[in-house]
């Protein structure tokens, strides 16, 4: 038996908000029009004459209870409830009401639910070496909690986690932990390099001995997103598709494009079938709001498949590819002769085409970009 149940949407004007019926069918209850909401929706919502659809909102359980809560920034009474049906509370789906409802009702039900100050160290050893001294740190620390969880990538091998109701402890173990394995095992990994990633990538150039070659290219992607309609990045999983997605993302935020906006990209059948998991592909998505065409076709009808898609897809002006001087991908090769076609509109550009290597690499693993296990 769970305390408390919460719900979000479901409880709206068409056929399929169907949550206060679940609900209902959930307590052996029926629905009737709750009068106090028949009110609000006839002059919150100028509804018109009942009934019309709107007032399906009111259509609630009979057991229910409304309850109002206060905006936090004004103190006043919201002008909508929330529903509650014994342990059962329903929320709409919208996120700015759900969030408005949910702050009082928060203070209300967790009042007195203990806090955890949490913390990580990620570790490029086995498990096995730190062992003894995660156990020994555990007697000394037992109301700490400890976590130890191997997630083999580029970055590390280990993640542990530290937590304790307290951030004194929490820090204080994770000190003793540090200063009693190898100092060189304890490595620097970043989980959300899409989050303030301009603020990251400004720190970053300024201690970069290849800092010119970094803003020349950022320098494009500004240029190139001015008009985000027209560009699109060809996404095959390489460590050069995944930078020019994080760099497309710093210019769109440096241009204070709309959050919403996605970076649109394509991917031929045959780079996802290389790619290491669906799971990495979720990620890329997720994590930038990427936009991903994938083209069904082999590695050697690349130019093919994607002047075909060009034609059906007249806003493709720009195609960033990820070649650079030593890349010895023909795909790339390929995909270039678009620019020798004069019956194609698409131009393919090379942003990268003059870093190394090592460029690569290092702007890469700076920043702890997502990777795919493949390219590693």
């Amino acid at each position: 038996m769970f305390n408390y149940v919460f719900t979000s949407g479901g409880i709206g004007p068409t056929h399929d908000d169907i949550t206060y019926e679940a609900v209902a069918l959930a307590f052996n209850d029926s629905l009737h029009y709750h009068p106090t909401l028949v009110n609000i929706i006839e002059n919150y919502f100028s509804a018109g004459t009942f009934p019309s659809p709107a007032y399906k909102m009111a259509h609630i359980p009979t057991k229910s209870v409304l309850r109002f809560g206060t905006n936090e920034m004004t103190g006043k009474k919201l002008t909508f409830p929330f529903v509650m049906v014994e342990n059962v509370y329903i929320f709409p789906g919208s996120p700015t009401f759900f969030e408005t409802s949910f702050q009082t009702l928060c203070k209300e039900c967790f009042a007195n639910c203990k806090s955890f100050a949490a913390t990580e160290v990620y570790i490029n050893a086995k498990e096995e070496s730190f062992a003894d001294v995660l156990y020994a740190i555990a007697r000394e620390y037992p109301n700490v909690t400890f976590g130890s969880y191997p997630e083999y990538n580029r970055y590390y091998k280990v993640r542990v986690t530290i937590e304790s109701e307290n951030e004194k402890d929490t820090e204080a173990a994770k000190t003793m932990f540090c200063n009693r394995i190898p100092r060189d095992v304890v490595v620097h990994y970043d989980r959300t390099p899409h989050i303030d990633c301009s603020s990251k990538y400004d720190a970053l150039i300024q201690k970069s001995q290849r800092r010119s070659v970094y803003e020349r290219a950022f320098k494009k992607f500004v240029n190139y997103y001015e008009k985000p309609e027209d560009v699109w990045i060809y996404l095959d999983g390489s460590e050069e598709s995944v930078l020019m997605v994080h760099l497309a993302r710093i210019a769109s935020n440096k241009l204070r494009h709309c959050s919403k906006l996605k970076l649109r990209t394509i991917c031929l059948e045959s780079d996802i079938q290389k790619m290491d998991t669906d799971e990495f592909i979720h990620e890329l998505k997720s994590r930038y709001n990427i936009e991903m065409c994938k083209l069904e076709c082999k590695e050697r009808d690349a130019v093919c498949t994607v002047s075909n898609f060009a034609a059906l897809k007249p806003e493709l002006r720009v195609l960033l590819v990820g070649k650079r001087l030593n890349s010895k991908k023909e795909t790339y090769d390929d995909i270039a002769r678009l620019n020798g076609d004069y019956s194609s509109s698409v131009q393919v550009h090379f942003p990268l085409i003059d870093w190394t290597d090592d460029d690569v690499r290092d702007f890469f693993s700076s920043l702890c970009l997502p990777c795919n296990r493949t390219e590693t």
